[in-house]
């Protein structure tokens, strides 16, 4: 349900950006390159030096993953499927080789409230949004990672903020989308679609569970 919720809101920014650059990003390829780095994994997108892999895998993260239906020790943070992002920063930042962009959506779970701001290439703010704290225990919330979305109508998002301004890098991206022309997926190793094959074989077992 919540996967074609995701899907539903992706065709609905696609449809109003009216752009053939759409691209989703859901970062599965990470899977056992945890803590490492990010910014030359994907073309046409540069994730500067402070933003990484955070592989749930690895067991040494506080995190939940909502369609999987699995947590790792005390399982705060909310991700979807295995690898989300993290930073070393309060705030991380995404830049577009092409610097077209008309919208941008990330999912986040965060320890304090999360910012998203978009810029052009001359350093103006164009669009920010904020969402609130949104950890699994703390703020009892069973609902998964929120989503949040900066658009302008035009091509002129040359890049992309995130994170808490409160000085925290207490924080999980995931699910990116947005429309800069150029930007490509990596395809995902044998390995990451192996273990998404169990994930979605546990998804169905779960979901004739709850039927039954």
């Amino acid at each position: 349900m919540r996967t074609a919720k995701i899907l539903v809101l992706m065709v609905a920014l696609f449809a109003f950006a009216g752009t053939s650059h759409a691209w989703f990003l859901d970062f599965e390829w990470g899977l056992g390159h945890n803590y490492e780095l990010i910014q030359s994994g994907i073309p046409g997108m540069d994730f500067g030096d402070e933003l990484y892999y955070l592989d749930a895998m690895s067991d040494l993260w506080n995190t939940s993953s909502y369609d999987l239906g699995l947590e790792w020790n005390l399982g705060e943070f909310w991700i979807e499927g295995y690898v989300g992002v993290t930073s070393s920063a309060a705030i991380g930042r995404i830049d577009f080789d092409n610097a077209d962009a008309s919208f941008f959506t990330v999912g986040y779970s965060s320890f304090y409230s999360f910012t998203l701001e978009a810029y052009d290439i001359n350093d103006n703010l164009l669009s920010f949004v904020t969402g609130p704290s949104n950890l699994r225990y703390i703020n009892d919330n069973d609902a998964g990672m929120g989503y949040l979305t900066v658009a302008t109508g035009m091509s002129d998002i040359a890049y992309v903020t995130m994170g808490c301004p409160t000085g925290s890098n207490s924080w999980i991206a995931d699910n990116m989308s947005g429309d800069a022309s150029g930007v490509s997926s990596p395809i995902p190793e044998p390995t990451t679609m192996a273990l998404l094959g169990l994930g979605l074989i546990g998804m169905g077992a779960r979901l004739r569970k709850r039927m039954k």
